[in-house]
């Protein structure tokens, strides 16, 4: 069980990797071999991180000798503020996505029909993202932090919830769903929701008899599949508004990338939706390995430490009327250079970090995430730490985008959740290492 996440997550990066090499879309320029071995370096490095944490437990301390009984009491209390917590988490949730389905149904009720999904995407990040920026979805952005835990813990805790909790908690999925899917036309709520999910469910299946644990492997099987049928979809639908084809998608893409039309994705799907698939494969899970093939003919150019979070270089461009932030970002220069767009396309998370730390910092870096995960995980398997659950499932997140860009960090509402989730740890995570009862 130890080394079960890191095992997973080696798995997932390297079949990302086989992708990008041998999946139907096609690079030109394409630095395979570079890519491989920066790749290599990243695991060693997390792996590294994962031993230390095995062996020296720095963070991960033992609790004074105490008596049974007195162990009971402290882990009730302990039961009774998470149980409470998460009530208070569900409700802040619940009340900031109600805001954000109010606003858009006094604003525009035709966003929630199905057959808009496309169009509300391309309206509201393409032609008016000044929308935004309103009352709720600033609320939204404060409340990341809330947002989390409600899933997190909140799937966690399901059966201690009263009935009244349970109903606020699927009230927030369904309008997560309204909102996010059929408003905006986005589905990463989507794939964050599944993601937390499948780690709280692995957590629960460890406290689960086989029958049991059959079941929660068949429920996150399921929701794997669900999540893939829908991007498919949305990726098909997107595509077709914009006139987008398996033929043209090089040439609409810059003429840097092409799609295999004789791979077999699309043999069996057709163009149409084998394009939708292909997008999540060789797209989004991918084709940010290219980008990142592409940064390295760069030269390094320091970002001040800010140039990691797209977030943070906007808000100093903002303050200081300044963009020199952003312009000396990897992703800047490499659309300048290659044309390749450094926001529209993923590029993996390591020219975002390089832009502070060079492309060897980066990899550094994992050394201590691989730690703090490790040790997040260990007083999980330990103690059901739910403050560590938290944190494993946000970094666990994190991991997942690494093929794409700096997920944790880049948006205002990510980066003040996952500040907040970090501080939350290390202030209270030790408070919660007593057995579970």
């Amino acid at each position: 069980m130890k080394s079960l996440p890191i095992k997973m997550f080696t798995i997932y990066i390297l079949t990302t990797l086989f992708l990008s090499f041998f999946g139907p879309m096609k690079y030109y320029n394409y630095d395979k071999l570079l890519v491989f071995l920066y790749v290599t370096g990243f695991l060693f490095c997390l792996y590294l991180g994962y031993t230390i944490a095995n062996r020296y437990k720095v963070v991960l301390k033992k609790k004074p000798q105490l008596s049974n009984d007195a162990t009971m009491i402290i882990a009730l209390k302990n039961q009774k503020k998470i149980t409470k917590f998460v009530r208070v988490t569900i409700l802040i949730a619940f009340f900031s996505i109600f805001l954000e389905f109010l606003e858009i149904l006094i604003k525009n009720p035709s966003a929630f029909s199905l057959s808009n999904m496309a169009g509300n995407y391309f309206e509201i990040n393409l032609e008016n993202r000044s929308s935004f920026y309103s009352i709720p979805i600033l609320f939204r952005f404060l409340t990341g932090f809330f947002r989390n835990a409600s899933i997190i813990l909140g799937v966690y805790y399901w059966r201690n919830l009263k009935r009244n909790y349970k109903l606020i908690l699927l009230m927030y999925f369904m309008l997560l769903v309204i909102v996010n899917m059929l408003a905006y036309g986005t589905q990463k709520f989507l794939g964050d929701l599944v993601i937390f999910t499948v780690i709280v469910l692995s957590i629960r299946m460890m406290d689960s008899d086989k029958k049991r644990a059959f079941k929660i492997i068949k429920y996150s099987i399921i929701l794997v599949l669900i999540l893939i049928l829908t991007f498919t979809f949305i990726q098909s639908q997107r595509y077709a508004l914009l006139g987008v084809t398996v033929e043209n998608y090089g040439i609409r893409s810059g003429g840097q990338l092409y799609f295999d039309t004789n791979h077999f994705i699309f043999k069996i799907l057709g163009n149409e939706f084998g394009l939708g698939l292909a997008i999540l494969l060789t797209g989004y899970l991918s084709s940010g390995y290219y980008g990142l093939s592409l940064c390295f003919k760069l030269p390094f150019e320091w970002t001040y430490g800010i140039g990691n979070s797209y977030f943070m270089s906007k808000l100093i461009s903002v303050l200081f009327n300044t963009s020199e932030i952003y312009d000396r970002t990897y992703l800047n220069r490499m659309t300048e250079v290659f044309g390749r767009n450094g926001l529209r396309t993923w590029n993996t998370i390591f020219p975002w970090l390089a832009s502070d730390f060079t492309f060897l910092g980066a990899l550094l870096i994992f050394i201590f995430v691989g730690y703090i995960w490790q040790t997040a995980w260990l007083e999980i398997i330990k103690y059901r730490n739910p403050v560590s659950i938290l944190l494993f499932s946000i970094l666990s997140l994190g991991l997942v985008f690494v093929p794409a860009n700096n997920q944790l960090f880049n948006s205002i509402d990510t980066f003040i959740s996952t500040i907040t989730m970090i501080l939350f740890w290390l202030f209270y995570h030790k408070k919660y290492n007593y057995k579970a009862l």
